[in-house]
C-alpha cells in the first residue's frame, strides 16, 4: 500500500494565525503623511558605541559562525547582568536566541506537549500565540480589565494552574500590549502557585527598563523557588534600539536552557556573529543612552495621556510600563478593526487594532505606541480627537 500525504502543508502551520502588526500598516497604503502609531519599535538610532563594536568585530573578521548558544563573553555578561536579580546564574544557563521571539519559541516548545495547557493575560502578546500554536499547546486566556489596571487576579491563576494539563504560565510585567506593571505581590502569589503546582514561568521581561513614576521593576528571579522554575526571556531590541539586530537571550535551569538549544540549533543555528559583538557592548558600554531614552519615553507618556483624557468616547487605563497605551473605544460602538481602518482613512493615524491581534480581551480596544517623536505624537492624538468627533 502507496502513502499518501494528507495534505502539502502541515496541519499545524495551518492552525497557526499569521497575524501581524507590520502588516496593520497597509491600512494606510496609497495616503500621505501618515503617522504610524502600531509599532512597537523605538525610534531612537542605536547608540554610537554600539555600532562600533559592529564595524570593530566586522574588522576583527568575527563573521563567522559562533558557538551554538552564543560567544562566551556575551553569556557571561548576561549572566553577571542577571544574577543581579538576586540569584546566581552561571553562562551554562543562558542562551543567546534571535531577539526576545526566539526565546519564547524555544522555551515554548521545549516545554510544552501537545494538549498541555498554557496560562496568560488576555489581551496578550500575540508572539506568544504562535508558539503555543506551533507546539500543539492549548491557550487558556486570563481576561484582565481596564477598570482593574489590567493586572492578573491570582485566584484565577491558582484555579486554572490546578488542571491536570496546566504547564506553563507566561507572564509579562510591564506588559505588551496593555502597559500594565504587575505588583510585587501578584508576582510573587503567581511564582508561589507555579512552585505548588510545579509549573514552569516564562517570564518576558522584554521591557524591565521602561517603568515610570518611581515604580519599580520585579523580577520573577527575585521569588523563592524561581531558580527552578523561571525561565527569563529578554531582548536588546527595546532597551539599546536595537530591533534589527535580531539579538536577544533566555535564562533558566541548565536542563531547560539545553533542550531550547535544540529548538535555537534547528532554526537559527546561533545569532549573527556581529550582532552579538554589538549586544557586548550594549552591556559593557555606558548606560547613560538608556537612561535619556526612558526619560523620553516618559515625557511621551505623560504627553499622550494628558491629550487622550480630553477625547470623548474612550477611556483607558494608566499605563505605567513599557510605551503602550490601550485604550478602551467600546463608547464609539464600532469593532476596532473597523475603527483602526477609520482613523487610517480619516486621520491618517495608523493604531493596532485590540482584536484579533491581541486575543479575546482585546475586543473594544485599540493599541497605541509612543515609540516616536513628541510632535508626532501630539500631532496624532489632535487628528485622532478630530476624526472621532465626526464619528460622533
Amino acid at each position: 500500500m502507496v502513502y499518501m500525504p494528507t495534505g502539502r502543508i502541515s496541519d499545524r502551520v495551518k492552525r497557526t494565525e499569521s497575524l501581524s502588526l507590520l502588516a496593520v500598516a497597509r491600512l494606510a497604503e496609497g495616503l500621505e503623511n501618515v503617522i504610524y502609531l502600531n509599532i512597537g519599535e523605538p525610534d531612537f538610532g542605536t547608540p554610537d558605541h554600539i555600532r562600533e563594536a559592529a564595524k570593530e568585530a566586522i574588522s576583527k573578521g568575527y563573521t563567522h559562525y559562533t558557538p551554538d548558544a552564543g560567544i562566551p563573553e556575551l553569556r557571561e555578561a548576561i549572566a553577571e547582568k542577571e544574577s543581579g536579580k538576586g540569584v546566581d546564574i552561571s553562562p551554562e544557563q543562558v542562551l543567546v536566541t534571535p531577539g526576545s521571539t526566539g526565546g519564547i519559541y524555544s522555551a515554548v516548545m521545549a516545554t510544552v506537549n501537545p494538549g498541555d495547557e498554557v496560562l496568560l493575560a488576555d489581551p496578550w502578546y500575540p508572539g506568544y500565540r504562535r508558539a503555543v500554536q506551533l507546539a500543539g499547546g492549548r491557550l487558556v486566556g486570563i481576561l484582565t480589565r481596564d477598570e482593574e489596571g489590567f493586572s492578573l487576579d491570582p485566584d484565577v491563576v491558582n484555579e486554572l494552574a490546578s488542571s491536570r494539563r496546566a504547564k506553563l504560565i507566561i507572564v509579562a510585567s510591564p506588559n505588551n500590549p496593555t502597559g500594565a506593571l504587575y505588583s510585587r505581590e501578584v508576582l510573587r502569589a503567581i511564582a508561589e502557585i507555579a512552585v505548588d503546582r510545579g509549573l514552569w514561568v516564562l517570564s518576558d521581561e522584554v521591557y524591565e527598563k521602561f517603568v515610570y513614576e518611581g515604580r519599580k521593576f520585579v523580577s520573577m528571579l527575585e521569588f523563592p523557588g524561581m531558580e527552578e522554575h523561571a525561565i527569563i526571556v529578554n531582548s536588546f531590541s527595546k532597551t539599546y534600539a536595537m530591533t534589527g539586530w535580531r539579538v536577544g537571550y533566555a535564562v533558566g535551569p541548565k536542563e531547560v536552557i539545553e533542550e531550547m538549544g535544540k529548538v535555537n540549533l534547528a532554526t537559527a543555528v546561533c545569532v549573527t556573529s556581529i550582532a552579538q559583538y554589538a549586544a557586548l557592548a550594549a552591556l559593557k558600554g555606558p548606560q547613560d543612552c538608556v537612561e535619556r531614552m526612558v526619560r523620553e519615553y516618559d515625557e511621551r507618556r505623560s504627553l499622550v495621556v494628558r491629550m487622550m483624557r480630553d477625547i470623548p468616547g474612550v477611556k483607558f487605563a494608566k499605563p505605567y510600563g513599557a510605551f503602550y497605551v490601550f485604550p478602551n473605544v467600546e463608547q464609539l460602538g464600532m469593532p476596532s478593526e473597523d475603527l483602526a481602518k477609520f482613523l487610517a482613512r480619516e486621520a491618517r493615524v495608523v493604531v493596532s487594532p485590540g482584536y484579533p491581534h491581541f486575543g479575546p480581551g482585546g475586543r473594544g480596544h485599540i493599541r497605541i505606541s509612543y515609540s516616536t517623536s513628541k510632535g508626532r505624537l501630539e500631532e496624532a492624538m489632535r487628528r485622532i480627537g478630530e476624526a472621532l468627533e465626526k464619528l460622533q
